[in-house]
């Protein structure tokens, strides 16, 4: 289990306290306060991760962005990266009117879970009642939006052994320097966001797939894609000159190729696919073939719903 794992595998077992147990059982302040920020360290202390991940216990939901940006992690508003599990999630509510500094946020969370635009969170301090909020509120799973004018901002612990190289998959290739950004579009739905290498993956659970378009840092990317039902595949389409698929149209199979570097044959694309109803991905696929099924991501007839994409230097 890394880090991070364990982190969110605390943090679930925090479910359904309240602030006494967190204010006065585990940090013992001798009172109950608003506790959305103690709760995630007194997860990062039962983890041991105080002078790890985090400088210390902090009791106000910016304290950690504030006094670890650059140190343990790092800061980040909305938009400028994909949240991913682990992250602190930031809330600005309207009510909040006088920010001392960028970081100032008036709730805190952490990401357990990233769909597209959907977020599923774990907080401290929420659903209280009356005149004793911190009192009546407990840590829960709460459901998220990413568009919503509330999220602020995030900040990204340096998690141990994840920040140089891929740690999911079975390839033993790392991470290059080629930067390669997809998004895809969902039968009845529309565009989800850019994803960049494999800070998220491009979809939504059971959700089919009809409309895919990538791009890369450097060199091309081409790609192209197959249909529910068809025998054939659609025609090749380079970089973001058009998209793969038709609207409407489920797709079950992807096929992918970098080139165009002079160096081209020390790279290569790796990409990987899960399909409607199934809760885990297929195998990584190395560029493509047209000889076995090692040569594309996707099981004939069944739709696929999530997307992931690398190029790795060999």
């Amino acid at each position: 289990m890394t880090d991070r794992e364990r982190f969110l595998d605390t943090a679930r077992k925090y479910i359904g306290v309240n602030g006494n147990y967190v204010c006065n059982t585990k940090l013992r302040l001798g009172m109950i306060v608003d506790w959305c920020a103690y709760s995630i360290s007194s997860i990062m202390k039962d983890c041991g991760f105080i002078r790890k991940y985090q400088g210390g216990i902090y009791g106000f939901a910016s304290d950690a962005a504030r006094e670890d940006n650059g140190k343990y992690g790092e800061w980040f508003k909305k938009g400028t990266k994909t949240p991913q599990p682990g992250d602190y999630i930031m809330f600005r509510y309207s009510s909040f009117l006088n920010p001392i500094d960028k970081y100032s946020a008036s709730h805190v969370g952490i990401v357990e879970k990233v769909n597209g635009n959907t977020l599923t969170t774990l907080e401290g301090n929420v659903d209280g009642y009356g005149s004793d909020w911190a009192g009546t509120s407990s840590f829960k799973r709460k459901t998220r939006y990413l568009s919503s004018g509330d999220v602020y901002a995030f900040y990204r612990p340096y998690w141990q052994g994840e920040k140089k190289t891929t740690s999911t998959g079975t390839s033993s290739d790392t991470q290059s320097d080629i930067d390669v950004i997809y998004q895809v579009h969902t039968v009845g739905g529309a565009w989800l966001p850019n994803v960049r290498n494999l800070e998220d993956f491009a979809g939504l659970e059971n959700r089919a797939i009809d409309g895919i378009r990538i791009s890369v840092s450097k060199g091309h990317i081409r790609y192209r894609v197959k249909l529910v039902g068809n025998t054939n595949y659609l025609p090749w389409v380079r970089d973001r000159e058009d998209f793969a698929g038709i609207l409407g149209k489920k797709i079950d199979c992807v096929q992918m190729e970098f080139y165009g570097l002079s160096h081209t044959a020390t790279y290569r694309t790796e990409y990987r696919v899960s399909t409607t109803g199934r809760t885990g991905y297929l195998p990584w696929v190395k560029n493509y073939n047209l000889i076995d099924s090692n040569g594309y991501a996707g099981v004939i007839g069944m739709p696929i719903d999530k997307l992931q994409v690398r190029i790795v230097k060999k």
